[in-house]
């Protein structure tokens, strides 16, 4: 029980395969592509909100989507070079941390989701 937990914590050396550079190549276009969205969807919000020429003033629906969607874009950055750091130091995340790599910044992305369409859908009833 000791060792599975410790596998689960504990960096490894790199493997060379190419099926594992592949993937870590995959994770790293993932990450870009969270990051990529997150500042499009930025734009869109302010782009949107001007477009629509909605009178109501900014909320916290809207504050707390644009602060997610910032965090958002920044823990996908901050993954993308942890991603880069491991191949630069010869090692392979643990399993922790690889999940953990890709889980603040998606769902993050999700609740600005959630709160922007909210405000929008409020806004305009």
């Amino acid at each position: 029980m000791k060792a599975k937990l410790q596998e689960l914590v504990k960096d490894k050396p790199i493997e060379q395969s190419p099926h594992y550079l592949l993937s870590q190549e995959l994770e790293f276009e993932f990450l870009k592509s969270i990051l990529t969205f997150a500042m499009a969807f930025i734009g869109g919000i302010v782009t949107l909100k001007t477009a629509l020429g909605i009178d109501k003033p900014i909320n916290e629906g809207l504050t707390y989507s644009l602060a997610a969607v910032v965090l958002s874009a920044v823990f996908a950055f901050h993954a993308q070079q942890e991603l880069i750091s491991d191949l630069r130091k010869g090692r392979t995340a643990s399993k922790i941390k690889r999940l953990f790599r890709h889980f603040p910044g998606f769902s993050l992305l999700g609740i600005s989701i959630s709160y922007a369409f909210s405000y929008f859908e409020s806004s305009l009833h």
